[in-house]
């Protein structure tokens, strides 16, 4: 059995693409589906409102207040992390705090949110930087005379508790592009195959028609190839290498919500084996 091998291939802040080979579908969506609901992020989960003259209710405030996803340095995400593992979660909770007096109409945006320390925090880190991703968010309307005044409590949770602690908004997989030239010599035929190739990964050279090497991985598998030359191409994905593209939403850099993901991953596999192994020990 070959080791799992991953390659990176495209890496920005919010962004990560990679090769993915040697697993099965099923270990493939186990990171995508952990991605999505199972990397723990910090969110805005309680609000107190001190006051609230304007013209949303406390409760809608506080919702729009929840969705805002909030951007934590690495040293405090790892903390917090560590909080959350260990089952303290409501132990490391931070503070935002907000209080505006409108003197002429104001649109309240996120960066009026400031942050207020922590309410409690278990080995927290000295400095610590916690805010949202964007400072134009916006929360609420304010005219002239209207007042909000709120502190909001953030702790660490999952996407599968609710949709605020999701900390992408993308992460998908596709099979790798196998295509296999069953007869390569170039006829009016494959040059109609050539030209359906909608992403250009099909070439006539020579009198033989051949894969442009470098676009083998824009191939969609759309199989449009295989309708207009019937029995001379064959288009299939290798079920054990895939390519994975995930879009964070800019709580953390997308490359590493992927190492935690797999960290995740692991953990879980680790539980999994030894409790298999307690169950043949007491057996």
């Amino acid at each position: 059995m070959q080791e799992v091998s991953i390659t990176p291939r495209k890496i920005e802040e919010n962004y990560c693409e990679f090769l993915l080979s040697e697993v099965t579908p099923a270990v493939a969506n186990a990171i995508r589906r952990t991605l999505i609901s199972d990397v723990p992020m910090l969110a805005i989960d309680d609000v107190m409102i001190v006051e609230n003259t304007s013209v949303l209710f406390d409760e809608i405030i506080a919702h729009r207040l929840a969705l805002i996803p909030l951007k934590v340095d690495e040293n405090t995400f790892e903390a917090l992390l560590e909080c959350y593992e260990e089952g303290k979660r409501d132990e490391c909770i931070a503070s935002l705090i907000m209080e505006i007096d409108a003197e002429k109409p104001l649109m309240v945006y996120s960066g009026h949110l400031k942050f207020g320390g922590f309410v409690s925090g278990v080995n927290m880190p000295s400095k610590v930087s916690i805010a949202p991703v964007s400072d134009i968010i916006p929360i609420v309307k304010l005219n002239a005379g209207q007042r909000l005044v709120l502190e909001a409590y953030a702790k660490m949770g999952v996407g599968k508790e609710h949709a605020k602690w999701q900390p992408v908004s993308v992460a998908a997989y596709k099979y790798y592009p196998k295509i296999t030239i069953l007869e390569d010599e170039c006829d009016e035929e494959c040059e109609r195959c050539v030209a359906s190739c909608p992403r250009g990964v099909l070439e006539c050279r020579d009198g033989k028609i051949r894969v442009v090497e470098d676009k083998i991985e824009d191939c969609t598998m759309c199989r449009a190839c295989e309708e207009a030359c019937s029995g001379k191409v064959k288009v299939s994905g290798d079920d054990r290498k895939f390519i994975f593209k995930v879009e964070g939403i800019g709580v953390l850099p997308a490359s590493m919500l992927v190492e935690i993901a797999l960290r995740r991953v692991i953990s879980r596999i680790r539980r999994f084996e030894n409790a298999i192994q307690q169950l043949l020990n007491a057996s």
